[in-house]
């Protein structure tokens, strides 16, 4: 009996160190392809991690830091995966709680997890602050903090850009201005790209059309070779589109539009919807009042997961809907306005005596 319990001892003992070993290491999920890669993180650093596979040969990999999408750390408390998938659902404020509670469940976590806790929470606060400004303040602060404490973390250059749309946001030009320029020096060409169609975007809100033009063209002109940055250069003809838009060229700016609704991914989101909506901007601006309609409803219908132009896109039609006579359309698209994006300052814009529908240039 005894030698029977010893040799479950044994064998407990051999499972327990067996699980250890397989989960202390790291799991990495990339971008680029659904297969996680798993080891032991060797180097946390701004333009990239390293790490030293499971299985295989044990020379360490590099993973460039615009490649990661999230990493899944020894030692993590056993909820804060769900608080990350809350984020990816725009559950922004549950994940914030559910982060700032598994930060007090990680009582000693190693120098990659506790700047993942730092960071995770200001990200979503990021977030929420697109289409809601009470929260740009508190998110900058967030960011700012991290930005300060983690230069050398595989998310540095991800907290920069936040930083700069939040700043951009907030109209503080030359804040914004700065983080761009700094996120121009990452190492990646489609990142590069990101900044410099960001720095066309403070012109244009700035005033300086004809220098956003420029600029936007010079993006879009510049050699690009892979999809990444093919895809990102199209967003810099959307910004071209908004110069056009600006000065009145609305015919050329419907043509690079319909290049862009053309030639952009399927699941690049984003800048489909915001393609869409200055669609309906220089239909409308032409008196084409159906089918501006028509472009708006479509940023509705099918980029509704896409915050910041489906706020914009049930404000147009909530005034549209009322100028073709369908008060009863009008009234749904404000509700679900002032319910999904209480915040934002196109519910503003509609609780106001403002005009419902206005010219925009974004």
């Amino acid at each position: 009996m005894q030698t029977r319990f010893s040799a479950r001892l044994v064998f407990a003992s051999v499972v327990m160190f067996v699980t250890t070993q397989v989960f202390a290491v790291e799991v990495i999920r990339r971008k680029s392809d659904p297969k996680v890669l798993s080891g032991t993180i060797q180097d946390n650093k701004k333009d990239g991690i390293s790490y030293v596979p499971t299985v295989g040969a044990k020379t360490p990999v590099k993973v460039p830091a615009n490649d990661i999408a999230s990493i899944t750390w020894t030692g993590e408390p056993p909820l804060l995966n769900a608080a990350r998938t809350q984020e990816a659902n725009g559950s922004y404020a549950l994940a914030i709680d559910g982060y700032a509670k598994q930060a007090e469940a990680a009582k000693t976590p190693s120098p990659g997890l506790k700047a993942d806790l730092e960071f995770m929470p200001a990200r979503a606060t990021a977030k929420m602050a697109v289409t809601d400004p009470t929260k740009l303040d508190d998110a900058i602060k967030l960011l700012n903090a991290f930005k300060t404490k983690n230069s050398e973390n595989y998310n540095y250059y991800d907290c920069v850009q936040l930083l700069g749309e939040l700043q951009l946001a907030k109209k503080n030009f030359d804040q914004a201005r700065a983080n761009f320029e700094l996120l121009e020096k990452a190492p990646w060409n489609d990142t590069k790209i990101i900044a410099k169609t960001a720095l066309g975007r403070i012109l244009i809100a700035d005033g300086k059309i004809d220098e956003a033009l420029k600029a936007f063209e010079a993006v879009a002109a510049a050699p690009a070779e892979t999809d990444s940055e093919k895809a990102r250069q199209l967003e810099a003809l959307v910004g071209k589109s908004r110069c056009l838009i600006a000065l009145n060229k609305h015919d050329d700016a419907l043509k690079v539009l319909d290049d862009v609704i053309t030639k952009s991914p399927e699941d690049d989101a984003r800048v489909q919807a915001e393609a869409y909506l200055r669609q309906g901007d220089c239909l409308l601006a032409q008196g084409k009042d159906k089918e501006a309609l028509l472009a708006y409803l479509h940023v509705d219908v099918v980029f509704d997961s896409e915050p910041v132009a489906h706020a914009e896109s049930l404000f147009r039609l909530a005034g549209l809907w009322a100028k073709l006579s369908n008060p009863g359309r009008a009234a749904e698209a404000r509700g679900k306005l002032e319910a999904d994006y209480p915040n934002s300052e196109w519910a503003a814009k509609v609780k106001s005596a403002e005009p419902a529908v206005e010219k925009s240039g974004g």
